[in-house]
């Protein structure tokens, strides 16, 4: 998966392990126990997603690149994930501060705040890259004799070569915003997409029943694509057949305008997640025997595409 900006999301395996783990504790316990339980708890899930768990390790605090003290976070996964876990009623703002200042006085850029306390569990992913603190500072005196010139003034000429660069340089821009905005649509809409297949994935992990639903429903989520569609749907897979079939819909979801799927690995595609791992059905073959391709493209200019990826453990991405 990519972020908004369209760089890779940092750490991707790693936090859908811990996701997956969190899920796993969060079904079982609910909002139950004390935080000494659900941490203990934690340790074992995240091992036995392979992952490396330190707990109560003292780290190093900086103050402008300058070591000032330490702070001991709940847990560090994979040398690079810090977590801090709570099992309180609701985050408040103070929570998220003082986990962001935690996490910016440190050496990790990457934290996850998780609170299983509450009706719902609460991962709060906090991103943190010192490359951030550089600014670049330009003194305006530094050339003395550009200053003295700007001083002075324009002539009629001066300000008439000016005035028909700035509309040049405005029609260079402008053209180039509306191609840059309709490309960013196009990201968008890929990562709303791959939002509500995890949107699915996440009912199933956590076994969430379905109105009506008859006895013999295993809790089975998925989403329904068709190729050249303007819209997808999320479904509850109620008769147990791994694809969508009419009356199990559950929300039609529309991508942006001018925004259309051009592609798909499979015509019709069902994307199925079977809890309690979960385990991905894709178009009916359970366990998933291949990977899952959806291709987004514009209207407007069909070359420009996103493709979505899910492949057989659940693991979204998304490529040009």
């Amino acid at each position: 998966m990519v972020t908004k900006t369209g760089e890779k999301l940092l750490y991707e395996e790693i936090t859908y392990k811990i996701r997956k783990a969190c899920f796993k504790i969060w079904k079982q316990f609910g909002g139950a126990f004390k935080e000494r339980i659900v941490d203990r708890a934690l340790s074992l899930a995240l091992k036995n997603e392979g992952l490396k768990v330190e707990n109560q390790k003292c780290i190093k605090i900086y103050y402008d690149n300058v070591k000032v003290g330490t702070y001991t976070p709940d847990k560090i996964v994979n040398e690079n994930v810090l977590i801090e876990v709570k099992c309180k009623p609701y985050l408040t703002k103070e929570d998220e501060r003082q986990f962001w200042l935690y996490l910016k006085g440190s050496e990790y850029k990457l934290g996850l705040l998780i609170n299983f306390g509450t009706k719902k569990l609460e991962i709060k992913r906090r991103v943190y890259d010192k490359a951030r603190q550089k600014i670049i500072r330009v003194n305006p005196r530094s050339n003395p004799r550009l200053s003295a010139s700007i001083n002075k003034g324009f002539t009629l000429l001066e300000l008439t070569v000016v005035i028909a660069i700035i509309i040049l340089l405005s029609g260079i821009v402008l053209s180039n915003y509306r191609v840059g905005e309709k490309e960013y649509t196009l990201l968008r809409s890929a990562q709303k997409l791959a939002q509500d297949l995890r949107r699915a994935e996440e009912l199933a992990l956590s076994a969430k029943a379905y109105p009506g639903a008859p006895s013999s429903f295993k809790g089975g989520f998925g989403v329904n694509f068709q190729i050249n569609s303007i819209s997808y749907t999320l479904f509850a897979d109620l008769n147990d057949n791994k694809v969508f079939d009419p009356g199990e819909d559950l929300e039609i979801l529309n991508l942006e305008k001018k925004v259309k799927i051009s592609g798909l690995s499979a015509s019709p595609l069902n994307i199925v997640f079977l809890p309690p791992d979960p385990q991905v059905c894709i178009s009916g073959n359970c366990p998933a025997i291949s990977e899952a391709q959806i291709t987004l493209s514009l209207e407007t200019n069909p070359a420009k595409t996103k493709i979505i990826k899910v492949n057989q453990i659940g693991l979204i991405t998304i490529n040009n």
